[in-house]
């Protein structure tokens, strides 16, 4: 009963990155995103500003509508086409995981919030006041790592706004809209706003894009028809994908609608899933929008599907693993009895300790949505047993394994793939896991200040 209430809860999971690598498979195949990502990028002139909109932003936006690290598969063509050096083109690429919490609609925090029983929304919440700080050091250490480490005084203004507007969008659709939503409506305000403050400030030179094998991603149309695509028709599916889910959570009567067909039940294992009401189906007719927008044959949309097939096989067999793992582990009592032997030993100081095996999680699976499966139940049961705020454990967990998928050896590997560094693996790890050090830093401060808080 156990390993199928476990199977059950990582359909939740699959359901959704399903959908989100068929949605990216359409838009590549078409030269969609190839063709959105270069009128953006060529809307910034210095490296800084590249970077930036790139890294900071459009990374994000993409990571919260595909997931399964397809913002670096992106990013990481794009810069290297633009004139970055192959291994800072890498470590960019890898800084667009910075929204982890939120990607593929978030639903390793949907995930968390199911096995924790913390509210989705207290979750989604508590993650972004946690993230505020976080997103100025990745904007900082963007620019540093594109312009050297004085650029980041002289492109001051154009950080501080990128960290601002992520900050205050995450928060507010976090609070007032939806949870699943906020990773794309915040990474596209943030394109957005940066676009038009350097439109402001001054236009920007015209980035002389190299047409390489390595900056060209388009496998699509005959001759890669991409760069002749249209911007709203490059935006449609997105636009799809973004009102419907908005109707979906804000619109009452169309809510409920969708919530009476096609519902997964389980009543004896207490599971329900109606599928009209997830983010995939939201990702599905995003996709079916694309194929039909950008008038895919039949054997180009059947090439989609199987690629995204493939992609999606290994995913789906380590989430079923982990969570089956889980919750198996958490009804035979082995995660009572560890967290209690934790609890007489550690006491309150196990609140450091959350952190860490957060993003110890993040880190191994490089997967949000499977380091939540391997330790959201058994940071759940540590904060009843030292009775503690459930909901902070929750966050603690959520925010360091997202943003610890960034120093995951299959993360690292992905990006060194793409940007022709074989054999690199080990500089970039070592890169990355010095910043990871310094985001477990930060997040073990919340995480007192936060228990304070608490107590008090």
């Amino acid at each position: 009963m156990a390993t199928a209430k476990g199977l059950l809860l990582s359909f939740i999971v699959i359901y959704v990155l399903l959908f989100g690598l068929l949605l990216y498979n359409v838009l590549r195949e078409a030269g969609a995103l190839d063709a959105l990502s270069r009128v953006m990028a060529r809307s910034a002139g210095t490296p800084v500003h590249q970077a930036l909109l790139i890294s900071a932003a459009l990374g994000p936006f993409l990571e919260a509508t595909t997931g399964f690290g397809i913002g670096i598969v992106i990013a990481a063509p794009l810069l290297l086409a633009l004139g970055f050096a192959p291994e800072r083109a890498a470590v960019l690429a890898l800084l667009t995981q910075s929204a982890v919490p939120w990607g593929a609609l978030a639903v390793g925090t949907v995930l968390n919030a199911e096995l924790s029983g913390v509210p989705l929304r207290t979750l989604g919440v508590g993650s972004a006041w946690m993230t505020v700080p976080l997103y100025l050091l990745y904007a900082g250490v963007i620019a540093g790592v594109a312009g050297g480490w004085r650029s980041v005084w002289r492109h001051t203004p154009a950080i501080l706004l990128v960290w601002a507007v992520l900050s205050a969008a995450t928060w507010a659709v976090n609070a007032y809209v939806a949870v699943p939503l906020a990773g794309v409506i915040a990474g596209g305000v943030a394109a957005g706003a940066l676009v038009m403050f350097l439109s402001v400030v001054g236009k920007p030179a015209r980035s002389t894009v190299r047409e390489t094998a390595a900056g060209t991603d388009t496998a699509g149309t005959e001759g890669g028809t991409g760069a002749a695509l249209p911007l709203w028709r490059c935006l449609a599916p997105y636009g799809v994908l973004v009102g419907f889910s908005l109707a979906a959570n804000l619109w009452p009567a169309f809510s409920h609608w969708l919530s009476i067909p096609l519902v997964l039940r389980a009543p004896s294992l207490q599971f329900e899933l109606p599928l009209l009401t997830s983010p995939g189906f939201a990702l599905f007719l995003a996709s079916l929008a694309g194929m039909v927008l950008f008038r895919l044959t039949g054997r180009q949309a059947w090439g989609c599907v199987c690629r995204t097939l493939v992609q999606v096989w290994p995913v789906a067999v380590s989430t079923a693993g982990f969570v089956a793992m889980s919750t198996v582990m958490q009804r035979a009592g082995m995660i009572d009895g560890v967290s209690h032997a934790l609890a007489n030993w550690l006491g309150a100081g196990f609140v450091l300790v959350s952190p860490v095996l957060g993003g110890l999680g993040g880190f191994i699976t490089g997967s949000n949505s499977a380091a939540n499966a391997m330790f959201a139940p058994f940071q759940s049961t540590m904060a009843h047993a030292l009775h503690q705020s459930p909901a902070l454990y929750a966050v603690l967990q959520n925010v360091a394994a997202s943003n610890l998928t960034m120093a995951s050896p299959s993360r690292v590997a992905l990006a060194a793939s793409i940007a022709g560094l074989p054999g690199r693996e080990g500089t970039l790890t070592r890169r990355m896991m010095a910043l990871a050090v310094v985001v477990i830093g930060m997040v073990t401060v919340m995480a007192m200040a936060g228990a304070e808080v608490a107590r008090g």
